[in-house]
């Protein structure tokens, strides 16, 4: 009788280890596969969402940045790394009409070399010229260990505005965005007019970009001997050889070398046939 029982538990253990040892290989076999992002949380149905990475023209980063579409506006969401690179106080924060982040680059319209200047001006969707611009946001707050966070909201754009050909990226400035608040009563421009020049409309007087990152890479084609991408975006660059040369300066940048092949053309030289003896 006891030997029976005995018997019995024997197999009953036995079962029980069959069942679970699948089970337990299931889990370890799931555990090793990579974890994948989950949906931000309260995210409402059918958001879209853009990320970028700023980096300051050395390619340091400085902050992530997400985008996300619902309900009719976007909702921007900006922290910075604990690097203290950031001054304390308050920083222009913009999105640029075009999809790059180069150090000392030049503007599209030309000028000086400066970093970031190959962004463009601040963004404008199509058919809209006047201030604030498309791509003014709110100005960035940086505690006083360097650090800082914002969560805006805006309906001047939508995520298909910011894919354009020409791109967009996401700046932080130097210095304070007046957006262009000049009373017209107690400031002139240099030529008597009222208000504010032209150049603090566009710009709001927010001073050097410090730092940079693609929301839309332009689609674009550039040709150059040189491109440096410190933030993510995707840039074919055609060089002349020999000998091609093309580098770049980035943790998340796929470039692209497409050499001009250089055909030497062929020379036929005839020589007439003489007879023997000639």
């Amino acid at each position: 009788m006891e030997k029976g029982l005995k018997r019995e538990l024997a197999f009953a253990v036995a079962a029980l280890t069959v069942t679970v040892s699948p089970l337990a290989a299931c889990i370890n076999q799931r555990s090793s596969q990579p974890a994948t992002s989950p949906p931000a949380a309260g995210a409402p149905p059918g958001t879209e969402r853009m990320t970028t990475q700023l980096k300051s023209a050395n390619g340091t980063l400085v902050a992530n940045a997400t985008i996300d579409f619902a309900n009719g506006y976007a909702t921007l969401t900006l922290e910075t790394v604990p690097n203290q690179i950031l001054t304390p106080g308050f920083h222009g924060l913009h999105i640029h009409s075009v999809g790059k982040c180069e150090a000392n680059s030049v503007a599209p319209t030309g000028g000086t070399a400066g970093d970031f200047n190959s962004a463009g001006g601040h963004f404008q969707v199509p058919g809209h010229t006047g201030y604030p611009s498309s791509g003014d946001l709110t100005s960035l707050e940086v505690r006083s260990d360097g650090s800082a966070k914002l969560v805006t909201t805006t309906n001047s754009f939508t995520a298909a505005d910011l894919r354009n050909s020409s791109g967009t990226a996401l700046i932080i400035h130097q210095d304070p965005d007046n957006f262009g608040n000049i009373p017209t009563a107690r400031y002139t421009q240099k030529n008597g007019a009222p208000g504010p020049d032209e150049e603090t409309l566009a710009t709001g007087d927010s001073g050097k970009r410090v730092a940079c990152g693609v929301i839309a890479a332009a689609t674009t084609t550039t040709t150059s001997p040189t491109t440096e991408t410190p933030t993510g975006t995707t840039i074919t660059t055609t060089t002349a050889v020999p000998p091609p040369s093309t580098s770049t300066s980035t943790s998340t940048v796929t470039v692209t070398s497409v050499p001009t092949t250089t055909t030497t053309p062929t020379k036929t030289v005839t020589t007439p046939s003489l007879p023997p003896g000639s």
